[in-house]
């Protein structure tokens, strides 16, 4: 598994070929005595509770999802199938456990080597991605990734001046996102607390690609990197609303949640971009046509990036998981990052391969800040890079190699994007500024506008504009008051006019109010 081979124990030896492998599939994830509900539309969930002798554990209200509990000795499978015909139930699931790939694995980091900060800046899996000439343009600055993962240390100094907060505790700790022990051998598997320092190395994985980026932790695993369907989805959705451009999530299971599901379309319909981990069994199971019980679950869904693991000859790591939905690949095998309050160390794993993805959507948002996750997608994979695998998987490693240069070589074009946000000061106009432009012009009407050819909307004043390239307030340059709210029916659109030296000198794109996130964009000269 290994190209050091002492410094790293692999308690349980991986085999690539997936036939030989499918016993791994058949594993019991289920919190026993444990349902997730979601509920049809104005059913209250105590009626529910009470129906069926149910104490209530937890609640999504904004899927009208509940995880809840059946009474001792009670049928939980016989509970779900009288619930499959209840009216008032649209959905009834066993609530699952999540892993991190390196607990499935059984792999833990090693702490032999008296690393530094240097070692970590300027280790091989930078010039594989080549993130130097990378960094000569882009750095992230201005966007936030959110880390949903085990806790992890918020004082190390390679990075804890990128947090943006101690983060949220969804796993039964002390609130925080705080690496928390507690000393126990919880998954039976013969180590303590083996998952520790997970996300902190995941963490600063992120920091060496997008160091300008800024970082949510949220904590839905526990020490052993092992956590609920149900904590995940919380997690997923906090990122969001609490203003995430990014979320990585360095965990897998071998079954789909529905309640996982919804939040992860969440995201994505709010135009935040989902990071996913192929998962560390060795197995063809990226596929969202294969067997239920036998998916690398989320990253057979189309709304993630699913990022697979390679060594350093650029070859399939013999434990990444592989198959038809994986998007890309990038370095999983022997990396070096932060570990402990002050430390590094070495580990390997399809967790460590995804934040490398999760940063570089960093550096591409903070060039065009308005692109959705489908425009994101499409951009990373348009700029890969060759692998060394073999033609069997062909199609199977996605798309090639992350490869940072070319990302941000793309991202020089004189072209614009539109993002719209509504926070507690208004609403705020996020745009890529258009190489030598200094001052913006921005007008706005309804859609009813879109058909007029003979003249564009009167130019209004939106007063102070974020640009989020620079974190600098640019100032329209008209006075005319804001319409009002367009009527029902209608959205909002924008239109950017720019004094760059291009012909026509203008840039336009659009977006509404209705969602917050950029509808299009493009670079064209419009006439005034």
């Amino acid at each position: 598994m290994r190209s050091t081979p002492a410094v790293l124990l692999i308690v349980l030896v991986v085999l690539a070929v997936a036939p030989a492998s499918w016993a791994q599939c058949d594993v019991d994830e289920r919190l026993s005595g444990e349902i997730l509900i979601h509920l049809a539309p104005g059913v209250a969930i105590q009626t529910v509770l009470d129906r069926y002798g149910l104490t209530l554990l937890g609640t999504l209200p904004r899927f009208d999802f509940y995880n809840t509990l059946v009474t001792p000795g009670d049928d939980a499978d016989a509970i779900e199938e009288l619930m499959d015909a209840d009216v008032d139930v649209l959905m009834a699931e066993p609530h699952r456990l999540f892993e991190s790939p390196e607990g499935v694995q059984i792999s833990i980091p090693d702490l032999g080597f008296d690393f530094t900060s240097n070692d970590f800046r300027n280790q091989p899996a930078t010039e594989t991605i080549h993130s130097d000439s990378a960094h000569t343009r882009y750095l992230g600055s201005g966007v936030t990734i959110a880390v949903v993962d085990t806790g992890m240390s918020l004082v190390h100094p390679e990075y804890s001046h990128r947090l943006l907060s101690s983060g949220i505790d969804l796993a039964g700790g002390d609130g925080t996102a705080a690496a928390q022990a507690n000393g126990e051998d919880e998954d039976q598997d013969g180590m303590t607390d083996e998952s520790l320092h997970h996300a902190t190395f995941v963490m600063g994985v992120i920091n060496l690609v997008a160091p300008g980026a800024r970082v949510i932790p949220i904590r839905a695993l526990h020490a052993e990197g092992i956590g609920s369907s149900f904590a995940l989805a919380q997690g997923i959705v906090y990122a969001v609303e609490v203003g995430a451009d990014v979320i990585n999530i360095s965990e897998s299971m071998l079954h789909a949640s529905v309640a996982v599901e919804q939040a992860i379309e969440f995201a994505d319909e709010s135009g935040v971009v989902v990071v996913v981990a192929a998962g560390n069994r060795g197995l063809n199971i990226v596929d969202g046509n294969i067997l239920d019980e036998c998916q690398s679950f989320p990253a057979v869904m189309t709304e993630v990036i699913s990022v697979a693991a390679l060594d350093r000859n650029l070859v399939r790591a013999s434990f990444s998981d592989y198959g038809m939905d994986v998007d890309l690949s990038a370095p999983g095998v022997d990396l070096v990052s932060t570990f402990g309050a002050a430390d590094y160390a070495l580990w390997s794993g399809t967790s460590f391969a995804a934040p490398m993805v999760s940063g570089a959507v960093a550096l591409l948002l903070e060039r065009y800040p308005g692109l959705n996750p489908t425009q994101i997608r499409d951009v990373l994979l348009q700029t890969t890079s060759p692998d060394n695998n073999p033609p069997e998987l062909d199609g199977l490693m996605g798309a090639g190699v992350l490869d940072l240069d070319a990302l941000t070589q793309v991202l020089t074009t004189d072209r614009m994007s539109l993002k719209l946000s509504n926070g507690a000061a208004g609403a705020a106009l996020h745009w890529s500024p258009v190489l030598g432009a200094a001052h913006y012009d921005v007008a706005r009407g309804d859609t009813v506008m879109l058909d007029r050819t003979d003249q564009f909307p009167e130019q209004v004043d939106l007063g102070p504009l974020l640009c989020v390239a620079d974190n600098s307030v640019v100032t329209d340059t008209t006075t005319v008051p804001d319409p009002d709210v367009p009527a029902a029916g209608q959205v909002l659109f924008y239109v950017v006019r720019d004094d760059a030296p291009d012909p026509g000198g203008l840039s336009y794109g659009f977006a509404s109010d209705g969602d917050p996130r950029i509808a299009g964009a493009s670079d064209c000269p419009l006439t005034p």
